[in-house]
């Protein structure tokens, strides 16, 4: 018996399951971590280890080894617990699991071929950034909600936006490519997605009848909790609240030195929020306060 894994693949038809072999009393066991178990349907390692936890008195309990890259003794998931999550999210209607659970057809995962790590090329394809069938999945999922946004009304250059934001999230590795797309977005409208804070201002201060500040704007926003900071005490980046997505859009931006972050950019639709905040705040501030920021 030893309790070192060894790095495997698992070859279920169409699908190279990432996983480790441990050899318990001459026998050789396929084991999961929970990152294993999230990735191969394009979920993450967070939903697998929630799952596994929620069900864990039904489900055999993890075997600890050691794995190659990691320190001490790693819990590992037996296969019934990975199948039990991949048949969950199957039932979930995921693609990639649905595919996964056919193609297994009721057997035993170690009835595969098993490849060692050892006897794999020099590149194996779980050392890829993202697997292709990942890729498609994440791509299918917001070609599916940015359809629903267009058929809500959103404007198409937000949605735009929304879609390679996401995408820079899901495949932090092309970081570069998306700026370089939203700039080119940016460059090529003749009208911006949303407004800056000095725009509203502008746009408020007509309609309330007096001078309304961009600082007074961003101090209304705040108020009405559309924003907050994004790094509280750390720089003043701001980001949209859940509620304020509804009146805004954040947009990756490059400023003239160099520096990268989100600038929010709001819809003509917060407009009448914020008169009617300004509205409500006049006589508590008076001409006074008016005089003040201008």
């Amino acid at each position: 018996m030893t309790d070192a894994a060894q790095k495997v693949t698992v070859r279920v038809k169409d699908f190279s399951v990432e996983a480790y072999q441990l050899t318990i009393d001459d026998r050789d066991l396929i084991l999961f971590t929970h990152r294993q178990i999230g990735e191969i349907i394009g979920k993450t390692k967070a939903t697998a280890q929630k799952f596994l936890k929620q069900h864990a008195p039904d489900l055999p309990e993890p075997i600890k080894a050691k794995i190659p890259d990691r320190r001490g003794q790693i819990p590992l998931t037996p296969p019934t617990g990975a199948i039990a999550y991949w048949q969950k999210q199957a039932e979930l209607g995921n693609r990639e699991a649905i595919a996964l659970i056919a193609a297994l057809d009721n057997k035993s995962i170690e009835e595969f071929e098993v490849v060692k790590a050892s006897e794999t090329s020099d590149t194996p394809a779980q050392e890829t950034p993202k697997a292709k069938s990942e890729l498609k999945l994440i791509a299918s999922g917001i070609e599916i909600a940015s359809n629903w946004m267009k058929e809500a009304g959103i404007d198409p250059m937000a949605v735009a936006h929304w879609q390679l934001n996401e995408l820079q999230k899901k495949v932090p590795e092309l970081h570069d490519v998306i700026t370089s797309a939203q700039a080119v977005i940016a460059q090529n409208s003749d009208s911006p997605t949303g407004k800056i804070a000095s725009q509203l201002a502008a746009d408020v201060s007509k309609q309330v009848g007096e001078k309304v500040t961009a600082a007074q704007i961003n101090k209304a926003l705040h108020e009405l909790g559309f924003q907050d900071w994004a790094n509280p005490g750390k720089n003043r980046e701001r980001k949209l609240t859940e509620i304020g997505k509804q009146y805004g859009v954040a947009l990756l931006t490059t400023s003239a030195d160099g520096w990268q972050g989100a600038q929010l950019r709001w819809f003509d639709s917060v407009i009448p929020l914020l008169c009617q905040y300004f509205f409500r705040s006049a006589p508590r501030s008076g001409s006074q306060s008016a005089r003040t920021s201008a």
